[in-house]
């Protein structure tokens, strides 16, 4: 069971110092013993975590998560009848069907989300884990685009695609499932369970030793105040004077740069594409000769009526509700970093977090059209193509991910230093 607990201003003998990467302040990290946590006083930020047998078990998730997407790939992964006639889906078609209708950027997408970018971060770990063993080469390099990578692997979130869609044609299909379903879904859930058992701080502080600060610091005080900036990629505390990160050598600002500006054009030019991408058809059936164009507000209204209410409820929220709630939130904190009135700084960074968290999840009527248009396909008896909705969609989707890692949550805690408010 894990113990979390505050972090303490007062030192302990050799105890490191850190930066919390949401509100700057600088404190001490104690020395933490397997299972522990240590949480920022301000933010309540987890500034690190000690998981028990911090080599073994994330190797042993990750190399298990791969090995079955490896079965998913191999064996059928659903089968559809309608009408005497079967169709048969593997996992990697959705993406070829995409790629096959002259869809391709959205087959690539796709791709990316639900087998290229989850591979690729489950070898990572399996890499810097081992490597910490065996000081094997370029671990730094693996580290950083794993944790830039990390939010775009969307596993889970086409799982919940695949059970939206299952929904969606139980009533006049006949489904099989195969034996890289299954696989699939245990990919999932060890994928998942691979990113809960580590920790950026931890895993960094084994890659290379923290860096020690060149000017004096003192814990309970901001690092702008005392010329000291984080690493965003490493964690690493780091002089306001240096450039570089001497630990991953990636450019380290004093805060993102033009953080703002980059936030509210990616919040416009996501507004722009919200029009169309509800207007657009994101799906296209072709029943019996009949061609139906559903957009996304259809696709509820139609699960409603059929009185799949949950589902109707899941896209409602997923495809319309999120979006429109993530931009105005993004707006919202912008406007706040401006703002001359009070300003609870604990409260909207947990809002900014959560935002940045839920938006991801938009992206499912994206993979509900990649599964149905890979697996429902029957010529003129029942076929389904994606839309170009479905693109514009995506771009949204992508945008709002993008505007808010554009977005430094540090801007909030810096107007309340300057006006000296309390939290």
């Amino acid at each position: 069971m894990i113990t979390a607990f505050k972090n303490a201003t007062a030192p302990e003998s050799g105890a490191e110092l850190v930066l919390c990467r949401h509100c700057d302040l600088l404190q001490h990290l104690p020395y933490l013993q397997e299972g522990e946590q240590a949480h920022c006083l301000r933010c309540d930020h987890q500034l690190d975590a000690r998981q028990p047998q911090p080599i073994l078990r994330p190797v042993l998730y990750a190399a298990s998560a791969l090995f079955m997407m490896i079965l998913a790939n191999l064996f059928p992964f659903v089968s559809l009848g309608v009408a005497g006639n079967r169709s048969e889906m593997h996992f990697f078609d959705t993406a070829t069907v995409l790629f096959n209708e002259y869809h391709q950027a959205l087959a690539i997408l796709v791709w990316l989300f639900i087998q290229a970018v989850p591979a690729f971060c489950m070898a990572a770990v399996i890499y810097l884990k081992l490597g910490m063993l065996y000081q094997l080469p370029a671990r730094i390099w693996v580290a950083r685009v794993l944790f830039m990578l990390k939010p775009w692997s969307m596993v889970d979130i086409f799982l919940m695609g695949l059970l939206i869609s299952f929904v969606k044609l139980v009533a006049n299909t006949d489904i099989s499932l195969g034996l890289s379903f299954w696989a699939f879904c245990a990919f999932c859930l060890l994928h998942l369970r691979t990113f809960q058992v580590i920790d950026r701080h931890e895993m960094w502080s084994k890659i290379a030793p923290a860096p020690k600060p060149s000017v004096h610091a003192e814990a309970g005080k901001t690092g702008l105040a005392q010329q000291l900036k984080l690493c965003q990629c490493c964690t690493a505390v780091v002089a306001l004077s240096a450039t570089n990160c001497p630990r991953c050598y990636s450019k380290v600002h004093v805060r993102i740069p033009g953080s703002l500006q980059k936030t509210l054009a990616l919040l416009i030019a996501a507004c722009v594409l919200y029009i169309p991408a509800n207007l657009l058809p994101i799906m296209r059936t072709v029943s019996f000769g009949n061609i139906t164009d559903s957009t996304i507000i259809s696709g509820f209204i139609l699960m409603w009526q059929d009185g799949e209410y949950p589902v109707a409820l899941v896209i409602l929220l997923a495809s319309v509700v999120v979006p429109i709630v993530k931009i105005l939130v993004m707006f919202w904190l912008c406007f706040l970093t401006q703002s001359i009135g009070q300003l609870q700084s604990k409260f909207t960074t947990q809002i900014y977090l959560l935002v940045d968290w839920v938006g991801r999840w938009s992206m499912v009527d994206v993979l509900v059209v990649a599964i149905l248009a890979a697996l429902v396909r029957f010529d003129l008896l029942m076929s389904v193509y994606p839309g170009v909705g479905a693109l514009v969609f995506a771009a949204v989707v992508i945008l709002t991910m993008l505007a808010a890692i554009s977005f430094d949550p540090r801007l909030l805690w810096d107007r309340q230093s300057k006006t000296g408010e309390t939290v």
